[in-house]
């Protein structure tokens, strides 16, 4: 064929508008001492987004939107519905007034609230941790976030601040789950359990693993990766009972023991995959001591005397109740072991004691945020 040395050039445009709203959200800050020192905290309050909504929920502040401004009635969203402070609210969106640019974004704020305003309050346990990562508190009248508390709701606050002197952040000789705050340094507001178990009856470990301390192996085995050996310095310098080292510890033992698996920590796996968390939180893991007993007696350690009174958990079972999750109720294990035994707690006498690996119990995930 014949080609001609013609050259056709034409500009690339966006045709579509990107419509950003501003929705009404409080930014709560707090004090908080930990290790003998004051530190400033915030979380945001939760603003309940009607679900049938077409926008996208970037945070609690802010909805975005795209519009194809060639055919702005075709992509009418309708209405933007939300809940704020238990008042039910609505933005109509009107394109004609909104003034939409193709290949501009346009914010527009809803309502007299700055969005991020302050208010003081801090963190309670029995608070709702909701799937946008902020909180709803738990000691209001919830009852018109009941849809969503069941769609929304991740879990329960169960954990705030040092108890007994003890917390996760801490960074004393062996105090804190080390590993978990190098991997995620902003953790440092609560923890919170799951809504609902993540297994009925689960062995805790299977092979080798279920008669070998996975401590003692990690101990004396020096052919660890250098991530690997990075990992283990900041387990070795933890607090045993925190359960996000103890289920890394888990992770490096069953990479080198082909006939070794952790049933337990792998239904919260499974359970971390159908219940996705968001980022600025440490994801789901298997409960440790500290976790678990504070949980159920309201304390990490030293709760020989009071643990049939289930202190914390009288709190927070009414709460998962409420967001239709389910109560904690029965037998679960935690991730703290020695050879061939791990710690578990009875929730029916109620009692605790350390259990063979082989015994099989219910399984409830935890994360910190």
């Amino acid at each position: 064929g014949v080609y001609s040395n013609h050259t056709l050039s034409f500009a690339m445009e966006h045709r579509m508008s990107l419509f950003i709203l501003q929705v009404p959200a409080t930014k709560y800050t707090y004090t908080e001492k930990i290790d003998g020192q004051e530190i400033s905290k915030s979380y945001y309050r939760y603003t309940a987004v009607i679900s049938k909504n077409v926008y996208w929920q970037e945070n609690p502040c802010t909805a975005r939107l795209l519009m194809n401004t060639n055919t702005p009635t075709a992509s009418d969203p309708g209405p933007y519905e939300y809940y704020y402070k238990g008042n039910r609210k609505t933005f109509y969106f009107d394109y004609s007034q909104l003034n939409l640019q193709p290949g501009k974004y346009t914010v527009h704020k809803v309502g007299d609230n700055e969005a991020g305003k302050e208010e003081f309050r801090s963190l309670a346990a029995g608070d709702y941790y909701m799937q946008d990562g902020s909180i709803l508190p738990g000691n209001e009248d919830v009852r018109p976030f009941h849809d969503e508390l069941q769609k929304s709701c991740l879990g329960v606050v169960f954990w705030v601040g040092e108890i007994e002197g003890i917390h996760w952040t801490q960074t004393g000789r062996l105090k804190g789950d080390r590993l978990l705050m190098r991997d995620h340094p902003e953790c440092v507001h609560g923890m919170v359990v799951a809504m609902n178990d993540a297994s009925q009856r689960a062995v805790w470990a299977t092979g080798q693993g279920a008669t070998k301390s996975t401590y003692g192996w990690a101990d004396s085995f020096n052919e660890f990766t250098l991530g690997e050996q990075a990992d283990w310095e900041e387990i070795r310098k933890s607090d045993t009972g925190f359960g996000y080292c103890s289920s890394r510890l888990m992770a490096l033992y069953g990479s080198r023991h082909s006939d070794t698996a952790f049933p337990a920590r792998n239904a919260i796996a499974t359970y971390a995959g159908e219940h996705p968390v968001p980022a600025g939180s440490s994801g789901w893991f298997l409960p440790g001591k500290n976790e678990l007993a504070t949980l159920c007696f309201g304390m990490p350690t030293g709760f020989v005397d009071n643990y049939k009174e289930l202190k914390m958990l009288k709190e927070i079972n009414p709460q998962i109740d409420k967001a239709t999750g389910n109560e904690l109720i029965g037998e679960y294990w935690s991730s703290y072991e020695s050879s061939t035994v791990v710690w578990f707690v009875n929730l029916a006498s109620p009692y605790y004691d350390t259990k063979p690996k082989t015994d099989t119990y219910k399984v409830r995930a935890v994360l910190a945020f």
